[in-house]
Parts: structure tokens; sequence; C-alpha cells
């Protein structure tokens, strides 16, 4: 599964590392810097999914910092800080900051406020499409049924998005076999058939009780949601 990227900003190496150790065991790409101008060229050089920003840094102020980052990335941004007036605050939120946690602080609690952001930040930018217990993240083509994830092939994954994109609504043979297979040569029923065949099997060994993909006789198919019961288990 692809790691989220972070970086980390804080002049106080002991509670960088700190910090950078538990959130690379919690499964994050992480990254640091120390200063203002090592964390601009970081961020002009890499992607990152959040930011987190200590205030008091050698060179200044990370408060002048989220619209100088904002020219490169929409990644939420968190200062994490022993500033913890409210006036510090309410400045922190006014220059752009999307979140505000004072030192001393969880390390638990850090990870959990990092991944809200960005789910929500790629809510957002329409890179993750929710419909519990299914979840399709389209920045990194991955999806997670029940928290588990679901290993798709490129054409797997392309049909479970293009059906999730209209709920409920039947997606002829024709617009999928178009989309998916980019032809506009005579629909391949039989293609389409088999690969959503084993798109409902993947899903199905997590899921068994459910399916989101229904079968629409003669026409096509649709992304059921909430999802049918499967009428060959009884839980649900």
């Amino acid at each position: 599964m692809a790691q989220h990227k972070i970086l980390l900003v804080d002049d106080d190496t002991d509670i960088l590392e700190i910090n950078r150790t538990f959130l690379a065991s919690e499964g994050f790409e992480v990254l640091t810097a120390t200063t203002i101008a090592q964390t601009m060229e970081k961020i002009q050089i890499h992607s990152f999914d959040c930011i987190v920003l200590d205030v008091m840094l050698p060179d200044g102020s990370a408060f002048e910092l989220p619209p100088r980052i904002a020219v490169y990335s929409k990644a939420p941004i968190i200062f994490l800080t022993a500033k913890e007036q409210v006036e510090d605050k309410i400045q922190g939120f006014k220059v752009g900051a999307d979140d505000y946690i004072t030192k001393p602080y969880s390390l638990p609690e850090l990870s959990l406020r990092i991944n809200a952001h960005i789910r929500r930040n790629m809510k957002s930018e329409g890179f993750l499409m929710e419909f519990a217990p299914l979840k399709i993240n389209i920045k990194t083509r991955e999806v997670l049924l029940k928290e588990m994830p679901v290993h798709l092939t490129n054409r797997e994954f392309d049909i479970l998005r293009l059906l999730a994109e209209t709920p409920n609504v039947i997606v002829p043979f024709s617009r999928i076999y178009s989309h998916v297979w980019g032809d506009d040569s005579p629909c391949d029923n039989h293609l389409v058939m088999v690969n959503i065949s084993y798109l409902r099997k993947k899903m199905e060994k997590i899921a068994p009780e459910i399916t989101f993909v229904k079968t629409e006789w003669g026409t096509g198919y649709s992304f059921a949601y909430p999802p049918v019961k499967n009428s060959l288990h009884s839980e649900y």
C-alpha cells in the first residue's frame, strides 16, 4: 500500500527524531527539516500529504510559511508548538493552519490528526470516494473494504471507479468497454463480464455477505449503494 508522505519541521532534533520514528512506525513516509529554508526547499521538490510545523525556527517564524507553502502545495498544515496562548492559536489559524497542537502532546493523537486531515483533504480534492465499508482512493488507486486492501488490476480498478462515480445508475456494457479499454470498436461483452467476475470475487473474499457491483441483466452493471445483501449469506 502506498504511504502518505509527510514533512515534519522542528529545530529540536530530539523531538524531531521521536516524532519521525513513531510516525514511520504508523506507516507514513516521513521527511524532516529544521529551518524555514529547508522546509521550502523540500516542499518545492516533494509532494506532501501533510506538513507539521513548529512555530519558532532558527531563521524565522513558521507563521509566515502557510502562504508560501500554498504556492506549491495544497497539503494540510498542522502547527505543533509550545506556543499555547490563545492569541498564538488565533494567529496560526488566521495565516492558514488546518490544526494547532500544543506541546506536550500524545503521539497517537498526532498520528490520528494527521490521518484525519489527509483524509479530509483527499475528499475535498476528489481523490477519495467512500461508500462504507468501501473506500476507493483515486490518487493511489487503492481500494479498502472493511479496512482491508483489495488488490485489483488496473482494469478492475477502472471498472469499479467508473461504476462508483454514478451510484445506482446503470452503466451499459458499451460504456464500460469504451471507457476502460479505450476502444470504440464493437463492445466485447464477454471481456467486460470476465473482469467484473474477477472484481467481484476479490471483494467477496473480504465481504461475502454484500455486493456493490450489481448485474443489470441484458444491459450492463451498476454500483449499488447501500450495498446489496448477498442472499447466499445471512449476516449483514
